[in-house]
């Protein structure tokens, strides 16, 4: 039986990541990287820069004042958060041309831009995380196995999607039962394969079962986990109340309370186009 490490092996030809991209992660992941190492880097890519200093002087981050370099922004953000930004901008700008007749790819860039949001916002109202910026990148790949999944097995895939909704079941464990691995799955290999944060493969691997992420990145898998819910919710036009079923111990872990949901959709509806707008260069599937 195929597995989802086949069906990511039988795909690699179709997916990579600029050279810019593997270059400042090459440079961030060097122990004797500088600040300085950073931004010259970045700084070699004019359409990364340009993207990273439009996210950075977005109402987001409510600056004071306009960041105009990469180096004032790496001072102000940090490695680790300029990374994640760039990464996300990356990633999606690398898939954004995908083309599949079995998948709407504009609505598939919508749904997870706006779960991303939702990560981020949660992230933001809880008091045990110090940046949002990961979280907001896990929840914008948390679905990224669907692009593999409905471009090598389309047919299994649909019929997964299909037996969820007739039978009101959650879609992954429907793709574990018809197909033997599910989306989450698939995402993780994908990423495993691009070498990515182990962080991002775990939280991508286990945000439908947040309780079966390890210790170090349960908090972000549980966030995104919230945020997918409530993205689920919005696209089945299901109202987003503080019943909202999520798994076991999510506001234990999180330290939020379910109050908060109505509040966390309302911004994040006012919030995702403009994060669309900062993240695509073009429109997704164009």
């Amino acid at each position: 039986m195929q597995t989802a490490s086949d069906l990511v092996n039988n795909s690699i030809q179709l997916i990579s990541l600029p050279d810019a991209y593997i270059r400042l992660k090459s440079v961030i992941d060097s122990p004797d990287t500088s600040m300085a190492d950073v931004a010259q880097v970045i700084s070699q890519d004019p359409s990364l820069t340009t993207r990273l200093l439009k996210m950075v002087n977005s109402p987001f981050y409510g600056f004071a004042s306009k960041i105009d370099t990469i180096s004032h922004a790496i001072n102000m953000l940090g490695t680790r958060q300029i990374h994640d930004l760039a990464l996300a901008t990356t990633v999606v700008n690398s898939f954004s041309g995908f083309t599949n007749e079995h998948l709407n790819i504009y609505d598939f860039w919508r749904n997870s831009v706006y779960c991303a949001s939702n990560a981020r916002l949660i992230a933001f109202y809880s008091n045990n995380i110090e940046t949002t910026e990961r979280p907001f990148v896990a929840g914008l790949l948390h679905d990224i196995g669907h692009l593999v999944m409905y471009q090598k097995i389309p047919q299994e895939t649909r019929k997964a999607a299909s037996m969820a909704k007739e039978h009101e079941m959650p879609l992954f464990l429907a793709e574990r039962e018809l197909i033997g691995f599910d989306y989450a799955e698939v995402g993780a290999e994908l990423l495993s394969s691009l070498n990515l944060p182990e962080s991002l493969k775990q939280i991508t691997q286990y945000h439908n079962e947040p309780a079966k992420a390890s210790d170090q990145y349960k908090l972000e898998t549980t966030i995104v986990h919230i945020a997918t819910q409530i993205t689920d919710a919005a696209i089945a036009a299901k109202p987003v109340t503080e019943e909202l079923e999520v798994a076991e111990n999510s506001w234990q872990v999180t330290g939020l309370n379910p109050q908060v949901l109505p509040m966390v959709k309302q911004e994040a509806d006012q919030q995702w186009q403009v994060s669309m707008d900062l993240i695509f260069t073009k429109r997704p599937g164009s």
